[in-house]
């Protein structure tokens, strides 16, 4: 018999992009799963555009198992995503998560699920997730660095939908599945995600608590769905966000002197390529520190787990990094390739 599922699916004012939400809406209940061993959860992050009003519309009479939340006000992607998990049927063996703007292909739940259920010490999964162009990668499995530098699957087109399973450092967020007593162990709490990352990096961080429970996580090189990337979140805002999360990770995986290594990597880079948004760089830069005490306060000292996939940036290379991204760039895709072999499962 197919193990229970409980399928997360968050939104928030989407109202200008319902035709795509609609069509996600669908390609859920299109699953080739039996219908009596998933269920849909549905949140709405406090929508006031009139957009959950049209998905529950839409999803009156539709031969599926449904719940449906309407939060007061919008508590990120985090937060939002929780307050699902903690609703969902507690008999669910798996929890996943798909986007509002990813259609997902028929076949990916159980290909999912399959892959989980013979691999008991995988935590979470994903596999290759294109745009809406069906040409750009838009997902892939992450690999990081010591200072937590995240890279995409480093293969070319073809390599992404060679069938084959790889352990890597993490999930990225837009169609992850989890092993619910994984996320359990790992939070030791009714979570998915950190409500301090509140959107962007929580994905990661996640998976790394997943890998200091010690369940792995892995990325199948299968198509399982297209995603519209960009189309929920502002890039201004969505940028910002990323870079103080991840900063602060860094710092609390990584310590002070890769803070600070990392940290004028980005001025560096901002001062060449993106000088208009220097201000907010700035401010995610000095956020960084406040979310990385936070965290350092809940969760006490943490490391990264040596059984992780880890890219290891030599001290000589991340200085002159400071000066010289290309040096670093190089590094990582040649160390990325090398990872990439040692953790092929299949």
């Amino acid at each position: 018999m197919w193990p229970k599922v409980s399928i997360i699916w968050l939104n928030h004012n989407s109202s200008k992009i319902m035709s795509i939400v609609l069509r996600s809406l669908e390609s859920i209940i299109n699953l080739d799963y039996p219908f009596d061993r998933f269920e849909l959860i549905v949140v709405d992050n406090g929508s006031n555009d009139g957009s959950f009003e049209r998905i529950k519309d839409f999803l009156e009479g539709k031969r599926l198992r449904k719940r449906v939340v309407k939060l007061n006000r919008n508590l990120g992607f985090t937060g939002g995503n929780n307050a699902g998990f903690i609703v969902r049927d507690k008999e669910s063996k798996y929890v996943v998560l798909v986007n509002n703007d990813c259609v997902v292909a028929e076949d990916s739940l159980k290909l999912y699920i399959e892959t989980l259920e013979a691999f008991p010490n995988l935590g979470a999964i994903q596999g290759t997730v294109l745009g809406f162009d069906n040409k750009t990668i838009d997902s892939v499995g992450i690999y990081l660095t010591d200072l937590l530098i995240p890279i995409g699957f480093p293969k070319n087109f073809n390599e992404v939908f060679s069938g084959k399973l790889f352990l890597c450092s993490a999930v990225e967020g837009t169609f992850p599945a989890f092993r619910v007593e994984a996320l359990l162990k790992a939070f030791n709490s009714q979570k998915i995600f950190d409500e301090y990352f509140y959107g962007f990096g929580e994905d990661v961080f996640t998976s790394i608590q997943l890998w200091r429970a010690g369940f792995g996580t892995a990325f199948i090189a299968r198509l399982v769905g297209f995603h519209k990337r960009g189309a929920t979140w502002s890039s201004l805002v969505a940028f910002t966000l990323s870079l103080r999360n991840y900063l602060a990770m860094t710092e609390l995986f990584s310590g002070n002197l890769a803070w600070i290594v990392r940290a004028a990597i980005v001025l560096r880079r901002a001062l060449t390529r993106m000088p208009r948004a220097y201000g907010c760089i700035a401010k995610a830069v000095i956020e960084s520190r406040k979310l990385a005490k936070k965290l350092s306060q809940k969760y006490g000292k943490l490391e990264l787990p040596m059984s992780m996939p880890l890219i290891k940036v030599p001290r000589e290379k991340a200085l002159i990094a400071m000066f010289i991204g290309r040096a670093l760039e190089s590094h990582i895709k040649r160390e990325a390739l090398a990872i990439i072999k040692r953790f092929t499962i299949e």
